[in-house]
């Protein structure tokens, strides 16, 4: 591992942020973590206040999304909010920092455009290792909701990008009869080489006998007029980003059970979403 010995602060965050901590200290390096005073970690791990933190270390690694709300930090485990302003963006000058979807904390302080802040959630290889824990999580969301087995289950995938493209094969494995929407013939035609029946995203509106569905693309494909031609009782997962893809009113009215599962790294594999963090922040250090 070719990259400078540093001091990495952990600033806020959740599960995953966690793990991000407790393994980067596993590696050798000194590790602070401030917003987590409701945390427990390991004696490698030292919790300080955010100033502390900052004076201590020279690389500073902030949570995916660094904000949901846009006007503090993200950090479940904080009694405290760290706040998204022009005090926060000055401690942060002349430090090295990394957060994840940092668009929405660029918007609300500005003053962080002046800041040294990369994002991780940006790079292509975040997102396909990334994809690979949605798509499993996404299995065992199905697995708890439906009242069957996906063995032997119909399955329609909106979406054939990165967490489609892990997903589809997955289902397949697992014994589920497989349909993934598709825009154009070499899409299909890879969907096809999987062993998976390309269907035309126009054809979405046209319903189905399917028992699962699931959304990955981030816009409102599932309209009340589309889930009104799907059957009662037909699970619905949504993975794509918030706001969701789904009129989840729509779909309560109709009978659809409808399921946000939004940030499923976080909930169902803390562990392994922190290592993609974190191998994606020494990668970027090195570059």
């Amino acid at each position: 591992m070719m990259i400078d010995r540093s001091s990495f602060g952990v600033i806020g965050g959740d599960r995953r942020q966690l793990a991000l901590a407790e393994s980067i200290a596993e590696d050798g390096f000194t590790v602070y973590a401030s917003g987590f005073e409701n945390a427990d970690f390991s004696e490698d791990v030292q919790k300080a206040d955010l100033r502390k933190t900052v004076s201590a270390c020279t690389v500073l690694l902030l949570p995916l999304p660094v904000t949901t709300d846009g006007a503090a930090v993200k950090a479940e485990y904080s009694n405290h909010p760290i706040v998204l302003n022009e005090d926060f963006a000055r401690l942060l000058a002349e430090h090295r920092v990394f957060g994840g979807m940092i668009g929405k904390a660029l918007a609300a302080c500005p003053q962080l455009e002046e800041v040294d802040i990369k994002d991780y959630y940006a790079r292509e290889d975040f997102a396909l290792r990334n994809a690979a824990v949605t798509a499993e999580g996404a299995i065992e969301c199905a697995m708890r909701e439906y009242p069957g087995t996906i063995c032997g289950s119909r399955c329609l995938l909106a979406g054939f990008g990165r967490i489609g493209s892990q997903l589809a094969p997955r289902l397949r494995a697992l014994g589920a009869e497989v349909s993934v929407t598709a825009r154009r013939s070499e899409v299909a035609a890879a969907i096809e080489a999987i062993g998976c029946h390309a269907v035309p995203i126009t054809k979405l509106e046209d319903g189905g006998d399917y028992d699962i569905l699931f959304n990955t693309v981030p816009a409102v494909l599932f309209t009340r007029r589309v889930l009104s031609v799907y059957p009662r009782g037909t699970l619905l997962i949504d993975l794509s980003s918030a706001p969701g893809g789904v009129d989840m009113e729509a779909a309560k009215k109709l009978g659809i059970c409808a399921v946000h599962a939004f940030s499923l790294p976080a909930k169902v594999a803390p562990r392994a979403a922190g290592e993609i963090i974190k191998q994606t922040v020494y990668e970027m250090m090195k570059e």
